[in-house]
């Protein structure tokens, strides 16, 4: 009930897809993924909201059209963003194209979040994008962080982004529908944590590693829900895999878990 009260009061969305949604392990778009996604943003837009993406992907696609292995350099993994950047942003052109709504490419890196000048052009740029009616696409400058700097996954890109133009709601597009007591009993309903108003250590001990193609994993959106929660911005971790991963929040058996905002 909590969930669907969100999504129906918030005005402001960010909505973040992670690499293991978005790619296959040949290195293709998955269209199916991508087109549900894209039918649900319209929908929100439709209901007159505002809806920034933030995306995920560039290297495992970069891969894929290099024909590169998975163990790559820093450089390599650079080369390839720089590459599945491209194809990244064709997809979501495309799909978009089909409802007539234009998109726009940002790339930002750790530090244009938190130079003030930086920040303040990166939120003046995407509120005038709203007002154009052009979805922002957002995904990190792969192609020159380095290690030292990198968000390290774009859960945290997308909570920092959430922050920046305070948004009502992060949605974190997962591969599993939430937050679970025992990461071993997965297809378990009682086993999802539906609702967390305070994140404790033994909130943050639940979390596992991250998936085979995305870099995060649970405890990057436990961390990103952090950053949220302090600026009055909930967080809903649901699947992505369902048809109407964002329509089905409505419902009150939809499995997901919420990050309440204090």
């Amino acid at each position: 009930m909590v969930a669907s009260n969100t999504i129906k009061i918030s005005k402001k969305f960010v909505i973040k897809i992670g690499s293991s949604l978005l790619t296959k392990e040949s290195g293709d778009v998955n269209k199916v993924i991508l087109k549900n996604v894209v039918k649900d943003i319209v929908w929100l837009i439709n209901k007159k909201k505002d809806v920034v993406i933030v995306s995920s992907g560039a290297i495992s696609l970069g891969k894929g059209q290099l024909n590169l292995g998975e163990d790559l350099t820093l450089s390599e993994s650079q080369a390839a963003a720089a590459r599945g950047q491209i194809e990244l942003m064709s997809a979501w052109k495309n799909e978009f194209k089909k409802y007539n709504i234009e998109v726009a490419q940002l790339l930002l890196s750790p530090l244009d979040t938190q130079n003030k000048n930086s920040s303040k052009n990166a939120i003046a740029t995407i509120k005038n994008l709203i007002k154009f009616k052009c979805v922002p696409v957002i995904n990190e400058n792969d192609s020159t962080s380095n290690e030292e700097i990198k968000f390290g996954d774009n859960d945290i890109l997308a909570a920092k982004i959430s922050r920046m133009i305070q948004a009502d709601n992060l949605i974190l597009l997962s591969n599993v529908d939430g937050l679970l007591k025992d990461p071993l009993k997965i297809n378990q309903s009682s086993n999802l944590i539906k609702e967390v108003d305070k994140i404790t250590n033994s909130i943050k001990n639940l979390a596992g590693d991250a998936s085979k193609y995305g870099k995060g994993g649970m405890i990057s959106k436990i961390k990103a829900a952090q950053i949220c929660i302090k600026s009055k911005c909930s967080v809903i971790i649901t699947s992505g895999i369902k048809n109407e991963p964002i329509r089905s929040l409505l419902k009150n058996d939809t499995k997901s878990t919420i990050f309440l905002a204090t």
